[in-house]
């Protein structure tokens, strides 16, 4: 079965070897500078920072990563030609910062500025961008692609997630509760390097590792369409344009 096919039936996909060993050591060399500095993106709790949301702003480099040839065919076997990278966040779980989280989708994107549209509801902001609900249908065209940079186990925390669930559309909490008793959970093992290709409303959850370890993950949305007009993306980084300009200098 192939990625879209997969994806589309089942709402998730695990494709191994995707960054290679170098490429995870670059990652995270960049990572464990960034998290130290005080920057208002991080997540933090008492233990300290667990995450970095709007990570191409903390982090420019990166936006190289859609640069890559493995990453943007990945991306594009699912989302076509022409995808761009909307939003990129690290999740960081240590024995410090250990943390659960229970079942659910996520529903928003993140936007240039807030202005009233149709469909868009519960507007936030994150770390200072302005993050709202789309129309479910533009939501189920979005793309999750998580890159591990450590090896991920039932024992660290590895994601979980409902076969299926994301064809249900946006969810009530009965209904996520109800999916939650009927349908089998799977747990998401991934090698470092690997990748976890998901739909962001595929209903999914992890919990706290329970070996000492560190579980860091580079969570990449990405899309292939345009908001209506005045709503803009607050970041769009083509994989097409970049991997091309990119191989055409080998």
């Amino acid at each position: 079965m192939d990625n879209l096919d997969q994806i589309e039936e089942h709402g998730f996909a695990i494709r191994e070897y995707i960054l290679d060993a170098a490429t995870v050591a670059w990652c995270c060399e960049l990572l464990e500078a960034a998290r130290h500095n005080d920057n208002s993106e991080n997540v933090t709790n008492s233990s300290g920072t667990y995450g970095l949301r709007n990570l191409t702003d903390v982090v420019p480099q990166f936006a190289d990563i859609v640069r890559l040839p493995a990453v943007a065919d990945l991306v594009e076997s699912v989302a076509g030609q022409g995808a761009f990278m909307v939003r990129a966040t690290l999740f960081d779980k240590t024995p410090s910062a250990n943390w659960g989280v229970f079942w659910h989708q996520d529903l928003s994107i993140a936007v240039e500025e807030k202005h009233d549209a149709e469909g868009f509801v519960a507007w936030t902001r994150k770390a200072g961008v302005a993050c709202v609900q789309p129309p479910v249908e533009l939501m189920q065209q979005v793309l999750a692609v998580r890159l591990h940079l450590d090896d991920c186990t039932a024992d660290n925390g590895a994601l979980k997630v409902l076969p299926g669930t994301h064809r249900l559309a946006r969810m009530s909490t009965a209904e996520a509760e109800r999916q939650q008793r009927q349908v089998q959970g799977v747990v998401c093992e991934v090698r470092a390097g690997g990748a976890l290709l998901m739909r962001p409303l595929l209903l999914h959850a992890s919990s706290p590792m329970e070996v000492v370890s560190s579980r860091r993950v580079i969570h990449i949305e990405f899309a292939n369409f345009e908001l209506s007009s005045p709503l803009r993306w607050k970041y769009r980084i083509p994989c097409r344009a970049i991997r091309d300009s990119a191989g055409s200098s080998d």
